[in-house]
């Protein structure tokens, strides 16, 4: 029933879901990549957890907006969780705390660890979607 009512909203408006969208993973990386790298300083479980509730409701979205185009929503992904870490450095070049962050396996890996889980969210959420418009069809 509520996914029902999502993906009806999605439909109405996509341009506007997709912009929310891409303004939540590029926000959110850019906040999160500091507290969700296990062994450096700043880390927290919770913010992990939370980072990872984010993009599945930002896969869950996207499985709305795009159907079977994962290769889309991955690179996708990449671009905008890489220009969300380079704002985050931007806005805080020279800050002492960002020091630990400013390796090349946190700039190369945290954009595409994050992708891998927005895309295997949205591979779960789109396979979802596809048996939920499967039923929907099989009662008409």
């Amino acid at each position: 029933m509520l996914v029902e009512k999502l993906y009806h909203h999605i439909e109405q408006s996509p341009k506007l879901f997709l912009i929310v969208t891409m303004l939540t993973i590029v926000f959110f990386s850019g906040i999160s990549f500091t507290f969700v790298v296990p062994g450096l300083k700043g880390f927290s479980l919770f913010f992990t957890f939370l980072t990872l509730f984010i993009y599945l409701i930002v896969a869950i979205i996207f499985a709305g907006l795009m159907k079977k185009r994962i290769a889309s929503v991955f690179v996708l992904s990449i671009l905008l969780s890489g220009l969300g870490m380079g704002w985050r450095l931007w806005l805080e070049w020279g800050e002492y705390s960002l020091v630990e962050h400013m390796n090349p396996a946190v700039y190369i890996g945290y954009p595409i660890v994050s992708a891998i889980f927005v895309a295997l969210f949205y591979h779960s959420a789109n396979r979802r979607t596809s048996s939920f418009e499967y039923h929907k069809e099989a009662k008409h």
